[in-house]
């Protein structure tokens, strides 16, 4: 008897997987009527599985025993039924070989397929390529899988849309019967980022060096045999007007913001472990 399949949608972050996501979230019950089962109830329990497969929960601002179990958790779930399912979360794309082999062994008794959502180069790759750098990311995920057609690559250049429809291909429904709902509010901060904003500012990617990225990514990608759904010449980014578009400016706030809450911890850690170190005074007699 063959296995059930598990699809594991891993990122890429800025790529609309939370979109695509909320998206099967708000189809699950239609889902579940052919065969399509996500494992995780809601949002916030899979970025607490991916949380502590990451082991970030520090960096989130999170104890241990919020997140202790909870990927494990999910897959016990998935392996109730023989069903069809999709776990993901963006902060996956990330994962070391150590943490991927982990979140793989959990699901021992699937197919496994993994499923990575490109979109153009973001200027922030060269600061965290284990996140942003499609070449990189693949490399890595490719050890989930047993062949390399089992790892997906769903070009996403213009919105998430052509995903949505790819990823019903995918997994077994129908795109137009189940339409992509509008993004996320807000979201959650990526805590595994940049130091100072300054610092991220003065390194973010140019024009030329994102072109010649994402004729990297091509390249390899193209030559790797992973299945790619859509045309890899479209991640190919537009040359700016001029002004650093706005969602870059939100994006490396947003992850300056989250790099000082991680700091704002570890201070808290070591001055908690000095002071469990910090000898006692005699009183007085």
């Amino acid at each position: 008897m063959s296995k059930p399949t598990a699809f594991l949608v891993v990122g890429l972050p800025h790529a609309g997987v939370p979109q695509l996501l909320a998206s099967l979230d708000q189809h699950r019950d239609s889902l579940g009527d052919i065969g399509v089962r996500l494992p995780a109830r809601f949002a916030d329990e899979a970025f607490r599985a991916a949380v502590e497969l990451r082991r970030e929960h520090r960096a989130w601002g999170l104890r241990r025993r919020d997140v202790e179990g909870a990927w494990a958790e999910i897959c016990r779930r998935a392996t109730k039924h023989r069903d069809t399912v999709v776990i993901g979360h963006e902060l996956l794309a990330g994962a070391s070989p150590d943490e991927i082999a982990l979140a793989v062994d959990a699901l021992s008794g699937h197919r496994v397929h993994v499923v990575v959502v490109a979109g153009p180069p973001d200027p922030l790759a060269g600061l965290i390529p284990s996140e942003l750098d499609l070449a990189d990311v693949v490399a890595r995920w490719q050890s989930a899988v047993k062949t390399p057609d089992r790892l997906h690559v769903l070009v996403a250049s213009a919105g998430p849309a052509p995903a949505w429809s790819a990823l019903g291909e995918l997994v077994g429904f129908d795109a137009e019967e189940l339409p992509l709902v509008g993004e996320p509010a807000g979201g959650q901060l990526d805590a595994h980022t940049l130091g100072l904003l300054a610092e991220s500012t003065a390194a973010l990617l140019d024009h030329d060096e994102l072109l010649e990225l994402a004729e990297h990514w091509a390249k390899q990608i193209a030559d790797s045999g992973y299945d790619v759904r859509g045309d890899l010449a479209e991640l190919t980014p537009a040359r700016p007007t001029g002004d650093v578009p706005l969602a870059v400016l939100r994006g490396v706030l947003a992850e300056s913001v989250a790099e000082i809450g991680r700091l704002r911890a570890r201070v808290a850690e070591l001055e908690t472990s000095a002071a469990a170190r910090r000898p006692r005074r005699r009183s007085a007699t």
